[in-house]
């Protein structure tokens, strides 16, 4: 019997950045595998830290890095929900064998890497389509956002709100402390690794700054 894969694809446009799209397939290759198949379901905690803080979306972090936030949404990580729906990126589906017409936008494992948080507290979660709210709400989590690389912000977020109403400086140390990321290659791996059928390569020293939103210093923060 055939097993149903959901794998992580990334491709890296020179010069524009990084685009993203999971593939949905069934693979001769990986057929029965169960030590493939059971990598790609890791995907999900690793990504999200197995939630021990919630998701908030990325409006609640503008507050602190609004030229950030007007940076990223310009990037390709922001838009990489939309290669998810149906005739989106028709040409490069073609060229991995997969359906342009196809929604993936309900597949779990894509929404793994192309929404923020899917499946843990405040994140992404595919909404009914009658229900106004949901979809509202659905769609601020959508794409790689804040809390996809940086963690989820429930707690740090309030951290940072004190210091900007204090005034204080801090270290970015007592964030690390309440669920604030470090930017290392551990937070890009579980989605670009050799697991995924067209995996070239990823050098996480070369690609780091690829595609990424602009870095503004912050003016309380003591190095």
């Amino acid at each position: 019997m055939k097993t149903r894969l959901t794998i992580f694809v990334g491709l890296v446009a020179i010069g524009a950045g990084l685009a993203y799209w999971q593939v949905d397939l069934v693979s001769p290759a990986v057929a029965g595998d169960e030590s493939v198949v059971a990598a790609a379901a890791t995907v999900l905690p690793a990504l999200n830290g197995e939630g021990e803080y919630e998701y908030i979306g990325n409006k609640k972090c503008r507050k602190c890095h609004n030229k950030e936030y007007k940076s990223w949404k310009e990037t390709a990580k922001a838009k990489t929900f939309e290669p998810l729906k149906p005739g989106q990126a028709s040409e490069a589906k073609q060229k991995h064998n997969l359906d342009p017409a196809k929604d993936y936008t309900k597949d779990e494992g894509c929404l793994a890497c192309h929404s923020t948080g899917f499946g843990q507290p405040g994140g992404y979660f595919v909404p009914d389509t009658a229900d106004e709210a949901a979809v509202k709400k659905a769609k601020k989590l959508e794409g790689v956002g804040c809390e996809s690389c940086h963690g989820p912000g429930s707690a740090y977020n309030k951290v940072f709100e004190e210091i900007k109403k204090s005034k204080r400086m801090y270290k970015v140390e007592e964030l690390y402390a309440v669920g604030l990321k470090k930017i290392d290659e551990s937070v890009c791996t579980p989605c670009h690794n050799e697991k995924s059928p067209t995996f070239e390569s990823f050098d996480y020293e070369k690609q780091k700054t690829e595609g990424l939103h602009e870095v503004h210093p912050l003016k309380q923060r003591e190095e």
